[in-house]
C-alpha cells in the first residue's frame, strides 16, 4: 500500500492539493438524528433518494459478497441502483486521488479496510455521518463523530492444512512459525502489514520483529491476495498460512469438507467499513445506503456471505470464525505507523 499511497501523495502535490481536516457534525444534526427512529430515517431518505436513482459505491468488497449484499439493498429500495466500482483498497485510493484533484467528485460511499478509509478521511474528502445503528457496533468499529463506521469484520488467522501433517494444537501463535519444521511450508500474503502492526501492538516491537524475521528466514511462499492463499491452502499448495480469512476457511471446512482449520486464539481482527463523500453526487442515496448496510437487515445480508458483520446484534453464520477471547483489534488509528511498519515488513520478508 505504501507505494500506492506515495503515488496518491504525488498526485496531491502535483495538483496543488492540500490535506484538509475532516468536518465535524453540528449539535443540531446530532440531536435530530437521535430523535429519529431507524425506520423513519430510512423512509425519509428513500423518498429523497428516488430522484437521484443510484448510489456510487467505491468498495473493495469482493464480487461474490457484492452479489449477495447489493441486490438486497436494491430490492429493499426499488429504483435505487448500486453502481459498484470494485477494486483493492490501494487501487481505490489512487482512483479517488486522481478524480478529486481533477475536480471530479464521482463517489458517494468509500468502503474498504480501516487503513485505506483513514487515508481518504485525512485528505478532507469525506463527511461525518452518524447512522441510527452506530450503537450496535463495538467501540473499535466507529467513533462518536461518525467519521467512519465498520460494517464487516476481517478476522486474520493462522490457517493450516490438516492433511499436511499439521493438527489442531500444534500451532498456538505466530511465534511457533519460527520452528524450522515449517521451513518452506508457510504462505505469506505480501500486503498483510496489518498483521505485523497487530503483533507489534500486542507483543511489543522487539518480539513482533523477531517473529517476522524468523518467518522470513524460513523461506515462505510469498503470495498476492487472500483469495489465492485461502483457496490454495486446502489444495495442499502449502501447509500453513501466516494469515488467512477464517470465514473463507470455514466454507472449505464446513461446507466442502476440505482438510483445513485455523488457530482460534489469538487472531488479528481488522475492520472494513465506510465513509461518506464530502460532496457526494447522490447525497440522499449515500446516506440511505450507509443506514441500510448498518441496519439489522443490512448486517444480516453481510452475515449471509459468511463474513462476520460488525453489528453485535446479528448472529455469525460460522460461530467460531472470531475465536473466543484473544482478539487483537487493529483500529483505524493504528494506521499512523503504516509506512514504518510496511518498510520493515517488506525488508524482513524480502518483498520487492
Amino acid at each position: 500500500m505504501r507505494r500506492l499511497l506515495s503515488t496518491a501523495t504525488a498526485l496531491l502535490v502535483a495538483c496543488g492539493g492540500q490535506t484538509a481536516a475532516p468536518a465535524t457534525p453540528t449539535a443540531t444534526a446530532a440531536s435530530s438524528a437521535a430523535a429519529e427512529t431507524l425506520d423513519a430515517r430510512l423512509a425519509r431518505l428513500y423518498e429523497a433518494a428516488k430522484p437521484e436513482g443510484k448510489v456510487a459505491l467505491y468498495s473493495s468488497m469482493n464480487t461474490d459478497d457484492a452479489k449477495i449484499i447489493l441486490p438486497k439493498f436494491e430490492a429493499r429500495f426499488p429504483g435505487i441502483k448500486v453502481e459498484h466500482t470494485r477494486a483493492t483498497g490501494e487501487q481505490l485510493i489512487t482512483k479517488v486521488t486522481t478524480e478529486m484533484k481533477s475536480g471530479q467528485k464521482l463517489f458517494d460511499v468509500y468502503d474498504s479496510s480501516s487503513f485505506q478509509v483513514k487515508y481518504v478521511i485525512d485528505q478532507g474528502w469525506t463527511q461525518p455521518y452518524v447512522t441510527a445503528s452506530a450503537k450496535d457496533v463495538p467501540k473499535e468499529a466507529t467513533d462518536e463523530k461518525g467519521t467512519w463506521i465498520a460494517n464487516r469484520v476481517v478476522p486474520l488467522v493462522i490457517g493450516f492444512n490438516t492433511a499436511k501433517g499439521v493438527k489442531d494444537g500444534d500451532i498456538k501463535g505466530w511465534a511457533d512459525l519460527c520452528d524450522k519444521k515449517y521451513e518452506g511450508k508457510v504462505a505469506v500474503e505480501v500486503g498483510d502489514v496489518v498483521v505485523y502492526t497487530a503483533l507489534r501492538k500486542q507483543l511489543g516491537t522487539a518480539e513482533a520483529q523477531r517473529i517476522v524475521k524468523c518467518v522470513g528466514a524460513n523461506k515462505p511462499s510469498l503470495r498476492s491476495g487472500h483469495t489465492e492463499i485461502d483457496s490454495l491452502l486446502p489444495a495442499g499448495e502449502f501447509s500453513v498460512t501466516f494469515a488467512s480469512h477464517s470465514y473463507r476457511l470455514a466454507v472449505y471446512k464446513y461446507e466442502q469438507n476440505k482438510p483445513v482449520s485455523w488457530v482460534r486464539d489469538p487472531m488479528v481482527v481488522d475492520l472494513a467499513g465506510a465513509t461518506l463523500a464530502k460532496d457526494p453526487p447522490h447525497p440522499n442515496a449515500a446516506k440511505l445506503f450507509a443506514e441500510w448496510i448498518m441496519s439489522p437487515e443490512g448486517q444480516t445480508a453481510v452475515a449471509g456471505t459468511g463474513r462476520p458483520p460488525a453489528s453485535t446484534k446479528v448472529a455469525l453464520k460460522y460461530p467460531d470464525v472470531l475465536g473466543t477471547t484473544q482478539r487483537w483489534f487493529v483500529t483505524i488509528d493504528d494506521s499512523k505507523d503504516y509506512d514504518t511498519d510496511a518498510e520493515f515488513w517488506r525488508s524482513a520478508l524480502g518483498i520487492k
